[in-house]
């Protein structure tokens, strides 16, 4: 984002979901172990404000920001019920703005969200240039596209950036500081490998990643020389880059 902004480019930036169903963190801020419908509309809404705290200080003006409003954890049973809104309105977005490279998660991230946000976003735009990134877990060797090596600079506002998700760093604090890590690695677009995956297949995913962060044997973030921390909580909201 930085690189787009300082060559005079323009940045689209759409997040999916407000990452609402962020539980365990919810419950240790708040002391409580029954969530309501009410606490979870507040999180989502704190949710936005880190991320727009976020984009500031990376130099993103607020208008590139589109928030959708999805369900949290709940875009890949969108997409095994066949439903294509999100699709259509990605279709839209890609319409009005021609990207020139659109930057996706990644079929390879081991959140279900991510997951079927690659999936209905390479449906999308099957002409426009992606690339995707990996947030949880990591993609198989072979498949990595370009890396992009920060400069002290750079890092120094990335790692200001990730401090804004005040939320996600109470339970997560050295995990998610080493996103802000010197080497960001990006990966080839995904038309070969992204796919409605059943329920079963998400449940194992999900327990799975689980485990590795419980236990501390979560593959290092690319890039980065720190290991993730343990933890049981979802990523920083589930994001979709258009450039």
């Amino acid at each position: 984002m930085q690189r787009v902004l300082e060559s005079g480019g323009e940045l689209a930036v759409v997040f999916v979901t407000d990452g609402e169903n962020n539980s365990w963190p919810q419950r240790f801020l708040h002391r409580k172990i029954f969530l309501t419908d009410a606490d979870r509309a507040a999180w989502g809404a704190m949710r936005r404000r880190e991320a727009l705290c976020s984009l500031a200080r990376l130099g993103v003006p607020e208008k590139s920001a589109t928030f959708l409003a999805f369900p949290d954890q709940g875009i890949a049973a969108r997409a095994r019920r066949g439903e294509n809104v999100l699709r259509e309105i990605v279709i839209k977005i890609v319409d009005d703005f021609k990207p020139t490279l659109i930057v996706s998660p990644s079929t390879f991230d081991q959140h279900s969200d991510h997951r079927a946000i690659a999936y209905y976003t390479h449906r999308a735009a099957p002409q426009p240039d992606i690339a995707t990134y990996v947030i949880h877990g990591k993609a198989p060797a072979g498949r990595e596209r370009f890396t992009l090596e920060l400069s002290a600079c750079e890092q120094k506002r990335k790692l200001d950036a990730v401090e804004c998700h005040e939320s996600q760093l109470a339970l997560s604090r050295a995990r998610f500081l080493s996103y802000a890590c010197r080497d960001e690695v990006f990966y080839r677009a995904e038309f070969d490998v992204v796919r409605v995956e059943s329920a079963m297949r998400e449940r194992f995913i999900a327990f799975q990643h689980a485990i590795r962060v419980c236990f501390g044997t979560h593959p290092a973030i690319a890039g980065s020389r720190v290991e993730p921390a343990a933890d049981v909580q979802d990523g920083a909201g589930d994001v979709a880059g258009l450039l």
